[in-house]
């Protein structure tokens, strides 16, 4: 047990201070230099140590020390909650298991057992009857001990492993390291019931205790994680470990003892004829097909091959040269200007790789290659979806309508600019014109742009690049890069990049992060892994995104359940795996939603119809909050498609944001109103959403903090519009669905400032 280092002397003045008294005494004369007899009602961190267990006549009786933060001895514990396991030893296959053997529950005036205060902040519980019949002298033996809170103290709780006679434990189940389930949960104890740790959820979830084999640990464990996982559901080595550890005995046990149990966590083998095991009732010859090797490589062997191949390192994209120009110096009306962007492709040795200088994308090793491009960095971006150069697109859209420039199917693609001096595998493309100045945001002409790439190969084993075609081929996807310009070039000044608000590192911590690259581990294909009919019309994709209509053309309710693929991470990381400012290029405030809209989620004439709008809108700042707090109109309903079960508490604005980025000044100062189409037609088919008239505005602080606060549940527990929340916005200057020249200064800076912020969200 840690113990403070704290003089025994000012200890004892420190109590008499706290306690208006000269010293508590416990009637037991001290020898000088020890406790001298002081201890304390009371504590403001409270530790309890498990000291003795025994069990006589069938009865286990253990005792406890109890000490506050200075070291004392507390006095006057009465209540405590115990439970006593054991863990039946693995056997002919199957997995150990804990057992529960008995719970006791002592309160004041309802005590099931006998509390003894021993005095010294010693105490001695009894158990009011037998163990349970399952009880093995020969097990090793687990007790839990929870001190629950009073007003004197807070709660503490206590583990003890052994063996009936006091040795160490002849066998343990330490397969999971519990940092990391906190790399994405704030706390053990506050996923759901209790426990600062997951043995405790192991030793109450036990076969002999659960009357539902789903509540089972570590059966549990995995299917509270499918549909709401932020990785991949067949990505074993987001929770475990895939090298032996010495401080976790059977940290590979995912691998090296495979049950039927814990495999149909996952994988149906009742009535999938692939995983068909009905021959097999019992786990004792898994291991005979299921090898330790077979089963890592099934999970995690294309994923880590990717790793050690480099394979995202095949391919790199390098923009040589971006700059904005005036019209006049590209062929276009003076005044107006252009983003000038010459990009390359460049293979391990930083060679260029000639394509064809007029087409590109006519590369077939090319499955996508998208080039996403924005101006006013320093204000998130002035244009709607930014300036995209479509070199090459794996998003299918319609018959060509450029003479055959872009095959028939794919989306239309961006021819380069031929004009002035070519060189060979250096392709320039003209964008624009850009918006520079408009009545939001002033002159931005001395601000800075931003490019993102997203690039999509095939190659073979020996990492050629071969036609997406070929059969055998792999394919993955080029690290994301970002570069800045001005109008006089690329820059690395710090001043034109966008301020850092959140990180990758930070985005990783829940879902994966390649600290080489600095991208996330984040792949659409964790949400969007349904095939869908709809979306090929109105997002031009066939991954899942909202819901399809029913045979007669009518929208599908109730919403169908977000389908989480249960397979493996195959070593394909998203190709937009930069989750910080990427987004923007298209994610940006000038972007209305259209798809709540469409799918009426909301829809004109809905009492709320602005609230959902704004809650629902693709910024990124807003999308990224309101998606975590489950704001949005696709997540409030009964069986929502995007249902987000954030694991770690909402109002750590630390757990995404960098430093106190999370202040509103920036946003005040800068920060452009979110655009609103009210009129948009729900039934309009226009894709993408080209159809969009800008009628009506919301401010920019008001809408960021509105994307948490919007909404909070009912008495069944459904997330509802809190009117008076908007009304507080709209008192401090904050506007709703506004023309542009109805908007207001805001005033939320004047009561909301960063150390008001930090206090009111407890950080």
């Amino acid at each position: 047990m840690m113990k403070y280092a704290v003089n025994r002397w000012s200890a004892t003045l420190a109590t008499a201070m706290l306690l208006g008294l000269t010293g508590c005494q416990d009637g037991k004369d001290g020898a000088p230099g020890e406790d001298g007899g002081v201890v304390s009602p009371v504590a403001e961190a409270l530790t309890v140590e498990i000291t003795d267990t025994r069990v006589v006549e069938g009865r286990l009786a253990l005792e406890f020390d109890a000490r506050n933060e200075l070291d004392l001895p507390v006095i006057k514990i009465d209540g405590l909650k115990v439970q006593a396991v054991q863990l039946q030893p693995y056997a002919e296959g199957e997995r150990s298991q804990w057992q529960v053997l008995g719970y006791d529950k002592c309160l004041p005036g309802n005590c099931a057992g006998s509390l003894e205060e021993l005095g010294g902040g010693q105490y001695r519980y009894t158990f009011a009857g037998a163990l349970d019949g399952l009880y093995n002298s020969e097990f090793p033996q687990r007790v839990l001990l929870t001190v629950p809170a009073t007003s004197r103290y807070p709660e503490a709780t206590a583990r003890l492993d052994a063996m009936a006679d006091g040795a160490e434990p002849t066998q343990t189940r330490d397969i999971i390291d519990d940092a990391r389930c906190l790399s994405c949960h704030e706390s053990i104890d506050a996923i759901v019931h209790g426990g600062d740790e997951t043995a405790s959820c192991a030793s109450c979830h036990t076969g002999n205790k659960m009357s539902d084999a789903d509540k089972v640990w570590p059966v549990l464990a995995h299917q509270v994680h499918i549909g709401l996982s932020s990785r991949p559901v067949g990505n074993c080595s987001s929770c475990h470990e895939t090298e032996a550890r010495t401080d976790l005995a059977q940290a590979l046990n995912w691998q090296t003892v495979p049950t039927r149990e814990t495999c149909e966590s996952c994988h149906d083998l009742a009535s999938n004829p692939i995983y068909d095991h009905a021959g097999q009732p019992t786990n004792e010859n898994c291991v005979e097909c299921h090898s330790a090797q077979s089963i890592n490589d099934a999970h995690l062997g294309g994923y880590q091959k990717a790793q050690a191949e480099d394979q995202r390192g095949i391919v790199t994209v390098d923009v040589e040269s971006a700059k904005l120009v005036d019209g006049a110096e590209v062929g276009e009306a003076a005044g107006e200007h252009y983003a000038m962007i010459s990009l390359s492709l460049r293979d391990r040795a930083g060679e260029r790789l000639v394509l064809d200088a007029a087409n590109p994308g006519n590369a077939t090793w090319i499955k996508n290659l998208q080039m996403y491009v924005n101006w006013g960095a320093s204000v998130d971006f002035t244009n709607s979806r930014g300036y995209s150069i479509f070199v090459k697109s794996n998003k299918k859209h319609g018959e060509s309508i450029d003479g055959g420039y872009t095959p028939d199917g794919e989306r239309p693609r961006t021819k380069p600019y031929l004009g002035g001096e070519q060189q060979a595998g250096v392709y320039v493309y003209k964008l624009g014109p850009i918006v520079t100045e408009d009545a939001i945001s002033g002159d931005l002409l001395n601000d800075s742009g931003f490019i993102t790439n997203r690039l999509i190969y095939c190659f073979d084993p020996e990492q050629n690049l071969v036609d997406c075609d070929t059969a055998g081929h792999a394919k993955n996807a080029a690290y994301n890069e970002r570069w800045y310009f001005t109008k006089d070039g690329l820059t690395d000044a710090d001043a034109h990049a966008r301020p850092v608000i959140v990180s990758n590192a930070k985005c990783g911590s829940c879902h994966g992060y390649d600290e080489a690259s600095d991208n996330t581990e984040l792949s659409c294909r964790n949400c969007h892994s349904r095939k869908t009919e709809m979306n090929k019309a109105l997002a031009d994709t066939t991954c899942f995104s909202g819901h399809d209509d029913d045979e007669l053309g009518e929208h599908l309710l109730p919403r169908m359940e977000r389908a989480m693929a249960v397979r493996s991470q195959s070593g394909f990381v998203s190709s937009t795996a930069d989750a910080v400012d990427p987004c923007l290029a298209c994610h940006n405030p000038n972007t209305p939603p259209t798809q709540a809209i469409r799918e009426l989620h909301t829809q004109a004439g809905d009492k709320f119809f602005v609230e959902e709008l704004t809650v629902t809108h693709p910024d990124h700042k807003v999308w990224m909050h309101s998606l975590h707090a489950n704001q949005r109109a696709t997540q409030s309903m009964e069986n929502g498609v995007r249902n987000v079960e954030y694991p770690a508490d909402l109002a750590n604005c630390s757990r995404c944001h960098e430093g106190d980025s999370f202040g509103v000044d920036r946003l005040s100062q800068v920060g452009r109103p979110l655009a609103l189409d009210l009129d948009y037609n729900p039934d309009s088919q226009a894709h993408p959403a080209t159809d969009i008239s800008v009628d009506a505005y919301v401010s920019p602080v008001s809408a960021t903090c509105y994307a948490c606060h919007a909404k909070k549940p009912n008495a069944q527990g459904q997330l509802e519009i809190v009117p008076a929340v908007r009304a507080h916005m709209e008192q401090h200057g904050g506007r709703f669905g506004v023309p542009l020249a109805q908007l207001e200064v805001e005033s939320c800076a004047v009561c909301h400032s960063v150390d008001n912020l930090k206090q009111a969200h407890k950080l």
